[in-house]
């Protein structure tokens, strides 16, 4: 059996917007099927994503709106389904 290295993720730049898009695309997935457990996983994922993304790119602030304000869409969307699933379970 062999070890081979993997070189680091780069998140500066248009690496780090296709980083987070990439997550964005997974947790719209698992908000669709509403697999909470993944959605839950995601979330903890898209923490430290945030946070490599901003420490890769704190002088390319275009770079940083752009990532977090798409990442923003997605969460308004989580945040309004959540709404509608508490309003379903009161509602039975």
């Amino acid at each position: 059996m062999a070890i081979q290295l993997v070189s680091a993720p780069e998140y500066r730049g248009e690496a780090g917007i296709m980083a987070m898009r990439h997550l964005q695309r997974e947790l719209t997935t698992a908000l669709q099927q509403e697999d909470w457990e993944k959605v839950r996983h995601l979330d903890r994922i898209c923490i430290l994503l945030i946070d490599k993304v901003i420490a890769a790119n704190r002088d390319d602030k275009s770079t940083l709106v752009c990532a977090l304000g798409e990442l923003k869409g997605v969460y308004a969307g989580l945040i309004a389904q959540c709404q509608r699933e508490v309003t379903l379970l009161h509602a039975t």
